[in-house]
């Protein structure tokens, strides 16, 4: 008897191919419109791009992953053996990147068990959350604060760091300034908030920060949103 419970787990299933389709492309098109949503709405410090463009992918997958166990009690169960030796050593940064990626391992549990409905419906009232509790802010790229700290600059220097950095912000808040009592020395220490225009003009302020005074410490200290 347990020879043939054995057997008939071991035997392969035929998978439709018509529901495997639909499952992928449904499964490709939520994960899809995730990531638009999740580089609209998010308030990540990190570039949320490159996260999105891995969440059709992930949706896909996990897709595949369950269609091709959920008929075999052998398939599943040696899965979780795989899974359990699997180390992830890319460092999730911020609790709402982790979010995301549930969402969208969930999108892909959804299609690859058939559960379209749950999938749609699933997905359709998370988005209509997310957008009404942002409904009252602003939109993250004029809200998101980046903390610099620039040391080790000159005061006679203070008005061109300022104009460099104004040219790839919306807009500058001090903070402090700590200044020495001799104009020759490179002792100027300063801390301010910043609007970049873009997610790139921090490395672009970075750079020319950097390159403009080399013995210049260029610190990015954190961000928050107001």
């Amino acid at each position: 008897m347990l020879d043939n419970l054995l057997n008939q787990n071991l035997n392969k299933v035929q998978i439709p191919i018509d529901s495997f389709i639909i499952s992928i492309l449904l499964s490709f098109f939520l994960s899809f419109l995730l990531g638009k949503l999740y580089k609209s709405k998010s308030h990540s410090i990190s570039n949320p791009e490159s996260l999105a463009r891995v969440f059709p992918i992930l949706g896909i997958a996990t897709t595949i992953v369950i269609t091709v166990v959920k008929s075999s009690l052998a398939l599943s169960l040696g899965l979780v053996g795989a899974l359990s030796i699997v180390r992830f050593r890319t460092p999730i940064k911020e609790p709402e990147e982790l979010t995301y990626i549930f969402l969208c391992i969930g999108i892909g549990l959804a299609t690859g068990a058939d559960q379209y409905f749950a999938a749609i419906i699933g997905f359709l009232l998370t988005a209509f959350l997310i957008y009404f509790s942002n409904l009252n802010k602003k939109n993250k790229h004029s809200q998101q604060y980046i903390r610099l700290s620039i040391k080790s600059f000159r005061i006679s220097d203070l008005n061109k760091l300022i104009e460099l950095i104004a040219n790839h912000s919306k807009r500058i808040d001090f903070h402090n300034i700590t200044v020495s009592s001799n104009e020759d020395i490179d002792d100027t220490n300063l801390i301010i908030s910043i609007i970049p225009n873009q997610f790139s003009d921090i490395e672009n302020i970075a750079k020319r920060v950097t390159a403009a005074f080399p013995k210049t410490s260029f610190t990015m200290i954190d961000s928050s949103i107001f």
